[in-house]
């Protein structure tokens, strides 16, 4: 069966780049998923967050599980933490990979 035409408008990338910050995240409780921002100058609405990584070793059991540009000059990152106590993620240098749009970025039409 035939989808029928597939019309999709493609935006460009108009550069990836690599931030190194210093972050210190709060601790998050037992069995929860809190977001926490930051400020992260030189971070636009319509980055994209393709990477966090975290330049020492990951030591406890909380995870990163989105991270998004919520504003100008902020990052937000949610962290996971399924264990029965409260954690703390790592603090130290991060290293975000940015990808940001070629403006203004189209809207992608609807796949028919």
């Amino acid at each position: 069966m035939s989808l029928g035409p597939q019309i999709v408008n493609y935006g460009n990338v108009q550069s990836t780049f690599l931030l190194q910050v210093a972050l210190t995240p709060t601790a998050v409780g037992a069995t929860t998923s809190a977001e926490q921002t930051f400020t992260v100058p030189g971070l636009l609405v319509g980055d994209q967050i393709s990477a966090v990584s975290l330049q020492a070793a990951w030591t406890v059991l909380v995870d990163i599980v989105n991270c998004r540009v919520s504003a100008n000059n902020t990052l937000a990152m949610s962290f996971q933490n399924n264990t029965g106590g409260s954690l703390s993620p790592p603090s130290g240098t991060y290293l975000l990979e940015v990808n940001r749009p070629a403006f203004p970025a189209p809207q992608p039409s609807i796949i028919q």
